[in-house]
């Protein structure tokens, strides 16, 4: 019953954030437009980040839609005080991704942290991403899984495909299958190709320094080092040293699977306030 709780409530998580920011509903969208004067277009680049993120750093930012920029900004302000709570709890491609990694055991995944070095290649392809404009590689909606997983959406509920350019559909199927299904945690895409998620995790990493902002926190005492907790972060962000766990906050999403899966309880989430002597959990 506890595991069919937590489930039920992850879904309705990431259901809420495809009403939210996905066509055909967009009710992120409606809403701000009814405070914000903005595009009559509605699609998926109205409430996104990736975009506006690129414009801020050539200076276009002019350019980019107020109600995306106001995205950009509610992202920052949550993930500043709250952690990544966007990509953990709403977003619903890297959801999707992380159901598919589910399907198969264990065995016949990529645990990519054994192969290469995770850090580096992710902030270093958000930096190539931000600065991708002043390249000439345009857009970036062709590799964006959150879009191509949209148009498969749409194609299912409405019976119209939104975009059929090749591009976005090799990226529906490598984000989807190579670096969900094939991947230990399935969210491969997340770990290395997605900038929003890497733009959440620095906000987070700067809230360490923020009174009260919000963290996962290990209790040292009651954690026994059962790996449990390591095997079921889809992130990869929890390694164990000294047989006590560690959570890498450049890495946690803030899911919950950890606290989910400890047995001792020793994992939570709270207020740097809150924190004790007892608890710790980041090797920052």
């Amino acid at each position: 019953m506890k595991n069919i709780a937590y489930n039920l409530k992850r879904t309705a998580g990431y259901l809420l954030g495809f009403v939210l920011f996905y066509e055909p509903f967009m009710m992120f969208n409606k809403i701000a437009g009814t405070f914000i004067t903005d595009t009559s277009f509605s699609s998926i680049h109205v409430p996104c980040a990736r975009i506006p993120l690129a414009n801020i750093v050539t200076g276009e930012w002019l350019a980019a839609s107020p109600i995306s920029l106001l995205f950009c900004l509610l992202l920052a302000v949550t993930s500043l005080w709250f952690g990544p709570l966007f990509c953990g709890k709403l977003c619903p491609a890297g959801g999707f991704s992380e159901f598919l990694g589910n399907l198969l055991p264990d065995k016949y995944k990529i645990d990519w942290a054994k192969l290469v070095p995770i850090l580096p290649l992710r902030y270093g392809f958000f930096v190539g991403f931000l600065f991708s404009v002043w390249l000439g590689f345009g857009v970036p909606c062709t590799y964006c899984n959150y879009y191509s997983l949209e148009i498969f959406v749409n194609l299912f509920i409405t019976g119209h495909l939104l975009n059929n350019l090749a591009s976005l559909i090799a990226t529906f199927f490598l984000a989807n299958l190579f670096f969900s299904l094939f991947t230990k945690g399935g969210r491969g895409y997340c770990l290395f190709l997605c900038p929003v998620g890497t733009y959440n995790s620095l906000f987070h990493i700067m809230g360490r320094y923020l009174p009260g902002a919000f963290a996962m926190q290990i209790n040292k005492v009651s954690c026994v080092g059962c790996t449990k907790c390591t095997q079921k972060c889809p992130m990869g962000a929890i390694k164990m040293q000294d047989n006590k766990a560690q959570i890498n906050r450049k890495l946690c999403i803030i899911c919950g699977k950890c606290t989910h899966s400890c047995p001792k309880q020793a994992i939570c989430y709270q207020s740097n306030l809150q924190q004790e002597d007892k608890y710790h959990g980041h090797n920052d």
